[in-house]
């Protein structure tokens, strides 16, 4: 074939506010009323958060000047066909999802990649995520076989936890889960509590993904939304050294783990670091627990999912590792490829071998993710990205 089978390994999609209402369980539906309605306080929650709007006026012009933009693309945030018609159009022929769609869209008692962010109770938090799950769930069966919901989890209760990712791998959320970047004062993720977690989730096959959106308040103060930049990444790597050193990956050898919108090129300065403390003579006693080195756990369970993949990082692809790499649109963002994700692409791998091309591009997905490859060849054939122009 000569299109390319073109897997996005993030992307965002999120329900409107009364597509939401109806996917919250009705005991809750009084507080999710009172959640929506006091917009001034999620806006001074956000203020307070970064001390500034993370796009500035002039980004948004210009992304809001793009004609599918203007025309009303985003809308496939929520919109399930207006997505597909965007999707094809980028050549997509199949996404992996996360939350946080779009400023239209609703994170349900703000539950998603920024989930315990603020206080409120932990019942709140884990109806945010179970309603938003529901949504999903949904959402991914319009268009079988071609969108892998991430559905969201809590740590308060390891046995609810439990019970929710059973839920969505019986209601076809095969995408896996993400991991909360903070616990809501529950031990980090090196504490044996979350044992029966890493079990189910290599049983289930349901990958564990942390990705960029929690940090710690900064503040409404001058410099907090640079700071912000600069930390929300190390913040999403963080889960990755509790489990390498805590020997989860060592336990659970099938279990795998992604780290996406978080950059690329950091691994591998990251993977050094750990492994001269792992290789220090001083620190020999580690290696009685942990038999092989952070690096090697990492090209066996690890992989980054790309959303912002650029030259630098094709060009380190074979010291991240030629598999454990993953191209992303971050459909609807600002920040992605769409609506120019053909153009985009050329310029990246314009260069590239072939074989290295389609991994990067959909082959590495396809694996982690377990897309039926035989399902998705006869679509890309009709709206996948022709191989002219992509590769040498």
């Amino acid at each position: 074939m000569d299109r390319h089978i073109l897997i996005s390994a993030d992307c965002h999609a999120g329900p409107l506010p009364d597509q939401a209402r109806s996917y919250v369980d009705p005991k809750y539906r009084d507080a999710f009323d009172t959640f929506v309605a006091d917009e001034a306080g999620m806006l001074a929650r956000r203020a307070e958060h970064t001390g500034e709007a993370i796009y500035g006026d002039e980004a948004l012009e210009d992304f809001g000047g793009e004609q599918a933009v203007a025309g009303g693309g985003m809308d496939g945030a929520w919109d399930s066909k207006r997505r597909l018609d965007e999707m094809d159009a980028d050549g997509v022929v199949a996404e992996v999802i996360f939350p946080g769609g779009s400023t239209q869209t609703l994170a349900p008692f703000g539950a998603g990649l920024m989930t315990y962010q603020f206080e409120q109770p932990a019942e709140i938090w884990l109806e945010g995520c179970r309603a938003y799950n529901r949504w999903l769930a949904d959402f991914c069966a319009e268009v079988p076989g071609r969108r892998a919901g991430v559905g969201l989890i809590t740590v308060d209760d390891i046995d609810v936890t439990l019970s929710e990712v059973k839920w969505l791998r019986d209601n076809g959320v095969f995408g896996g889960i993400v991991l909360p970047v903070d616990t809501n004062g529950q031990p980090f993720y090196n504490h044996p509590r979350y044992e029966p977690l890493w079990a189910l989730c290599e049983d289930l096959e349901m990958t564990i993904h942390t990705h960029s959106g929690w940090t710690p308040n900064y503040g409404n103060h001058d410099g907090s939304l640079g700071i912000f930049l600069f930390e929300i990444g190390w913040f999403a790597h963080r889960p990755f050294h509790f489990l390498v050193w805590s020997g989860v990956f060592e336990r659970h050898p099938e279990l795998r783990f992604v780290m996406t919108e978080q950059g690329a090129t950091w691994i591998v300065p990251a993977l050094a670091q750990l492994d001269s403390s792992y290789e220090m003579p001083m620190f020999r006693h580690l290696r009685t627990k942990l038999p092989r080195k952070p690096s090697e756990y990492f090209h066996t369970n690890g992989f980054i999912g790309a959303a912002f993949l650029d030259g630098m990082a094709t060009d380190a692809r074979h010291d991240i590792g030629i598999d454990n790499l993953m191209w992303g649109s971050d459909y609807p963002h600002i920040e992605g490829t769409w609506p120019h994700t053909a153009e985009k692409l050329q310029q990246i791998f314009g260069d590239l071998p072939e074989d290295e091309v389609a991994k990067l591009l959909g082959g590495n997905a396809a694996a982690v993710y377990g897309f039926d490859v035989d399902t998705l060849t006869p679509i890309a054939a009709e709206i996948g990205l022709t191989r002219d122009g992509l590769n040498k």
